[in-house]
């Protein structure tokens, strides 16, 4: 009697079920079979812990929608050793989106990180907090067209003909020891006032 086929018929006489009781518990493991036509559905309940275990490979085709949800934690293990074979292939044919309420982190143990895009855009928003980008050797900028750095009123911008261009409201240079400007042509337009000022003023020495 504890062991009866679950639901009452005729509403299950489509369906052919194996369950099985948790001993001396209320729970059950199943297996549930659906053949109604329009409703054919293959059901399987683990009352705590499931494990599969294939020993070669495992393919699984879903031909529309494919829904996942992990209440607590997921964790995904690709190979356990550095050589080659061990690699995470993920393709997608149209959009992907990746929303995380809290933190992100991505952690590169040995190795280089790229990000290739054939046409288009990318663009990085931070609606609130700052961005910090620290490297050990060098960071290269490069671009076939033009590079703009912008704050506020202030601006510099570099373009492909060799032309810079810094503009804001007061703008100020400043070296510790020595400052040197070297040019074949060097003006300077001060419309309401120009200063100089140092120990000592040196012209064509």
């Amino acid at each position: 009697q504890d062991n009866r086929s679950p639901g009452s018929l005729p509403g299950t006489k489509t369906q052919m079920t194996i369950r099985s009781k948790t001993y001396k518990g209320d729970g059950f493991n199943e297996l549930r079979f659906e053949d109604a036509t329009g409703k054919e559905e293959l059901y399987m309940h683990a009352q705590k812990d499931m494990t599969t275990e294939v020993l070669h490979d495992r393919t699984t085709t879903v031909n529309n929608n494919h829904t996942e949800t992990v209440v607590v934690g997921q964790v995904v293990n690709v190979g356990t050793k550095k050589e080659g074979g061990h690699d995470q292939k993920i393709t997608v044919a149209n959009d992907q989106k990746t929303t995380v309420v809290n933190n992100q982190i991505t952690e590169i143990t040995e190795g280089n990180k790229k990000t290739d895009i054939d046409k288009g855009d990318q663009e990085i928003t931070l609606h609130e907090g700052k961005q910090t980008i620290k490297v050990k050797k060098v960071i290269s900028v490069s671009s076939e067209e033009k590079i703009e750095f912008i704050c506020g009123e202030s601006s510099i911008t570099l373009l492909e003909n060799g032309e810079i261009t810094i503009s804001g409201k007061i703008i100020k240079n400043a070296a510790k020891d020595e400052y040197h400007v070297n040019t074949k042509k060097l003006s300077a337009d001060g419309s309401e006032e120009q200063v100089l000022t140092g120990g000592m003023l040196k012209l064509n020495p």
